[in-house]
């Protein structure tokens, strides 16, 4: 078996943050001396996510996984910009929120999965209306991994491991593994990459370490096939009618009235209808 591996940075945000302007790049192919039973690790290039668990501050833009940006990419590109606007405003606003009541967020997830259902029904088709919506869900499903930080008060998420698109199916999530099983040298890691230090020295010690480790590597498996987070169950909002912006709105309006939500819910779906209610935009 071919192991191959790769960091999940998001240089960019976490360089910001560091207010460094430094940004190293890790260098693509094999490291032939890391062979052990025949299976190799290969270190590609740094993408966009820190890890698995990844710190999100309250200003931070959620990127997500490899996968779910490219599918949002390439489903969006040829979108109005009103409509990538709304896109990314439900998963801001419904999904990675700094929201903290449970019931609120349990109703803007589903407020955001049936604004989703809108613009599925009303700006996509077919195929790309379902990948529109599984991946939508991907979102969803990992925003209800939220955990905070009881000193730092820093908000995490549990993010699966990543297979950049076209990636062979025993692709390895180097910096997944990382972090699971020697979390202290992903830190060190992330600290040599600021600092201008040896990060690569750190990064291919540990990757001849996941080599030899076929616990790991069994471990991993069972991480990759295991869902993340859970939005089964009723969508209050699920009934609303798609057909037109201003019936989808007042439907909404009206299970927000009767169940007794508050403005929470009310300003989001108002939000919602301004960002979609330009002349080229409504249908």
């Amino acid at each position: 078996m071919k192991v191959q591996s790769t960091t999940q940075f998001d240089l960019n945000t976490y360089i910001q943050s560091k207010q460094r302007a430094d940004k190293p790049a890790l260098v693509t192919g094999t490291i032939p001396e890391l062979s052990h039973n025949n299976d190799t690790v290969e270190i590609s290039p740094a993408s966009r996510q820190l890890a698995a668990s990844d710190i999100v501050n309250h200003a931070a833009t959620y990127f997500g996984t490899v996968q779910i940006n490219d599918s949002l990419n390439r489903l969006l590109t040829d979108q109005p910009s009103e409509v990538k606007e709304a896109v990314y405003g439900i998963i801001q606003s419904n999904f990675i929120t700094n929201v903290t009541g449970e019931e609120d967020r349990s109703a803007l997830l589903e407020l955001g999965l049936t604004q989703a259902k809108y613009i599925a029904d009303n700006y996509m088709k077919g195929d790309k209306a379902t990948e529109f919506m599984n991946t939508i869900r991907q979102i969803a499903a990992i925003s209800t991994t939220r955990t905070v930080d009881p000193e730092t008060k820093e908000i995490h998420y549990e993010i699966p491991p990543q297979r950049p698109v076209g990636a062979p199916d025993d692709y390895v999530d180097l910096t997944y593994m990382m972090k699971k099983f020697e979390p202290k040298t992903l830190d060190k890691l992330q600290d040599a990459i600021v600092n201008g230090k040896d990060w690569n020295s750190i990064l291919q010690s540990f990757a001849k370490n996941v080599s030899t480790q076929q616990d790991w590597l069994k471990e991993y498996k069972e991480d990759v096939a295991k869902p993340i987070g859970n939005i089964d169950g009723e969508n209050r909002f699920e009934k609303a009618s798609t057909t037109s912006l201003s019936e989808f709105v007042k439907n909404i309006k009206d299970i927000i009235a009767h169940d007794g939500l508050g403005g929470l819910l009310a300003d989001n779906i108002e939000a919602f209808m301004r960002t979609l209610a330009s002349p080229k935009s409504i249908r």
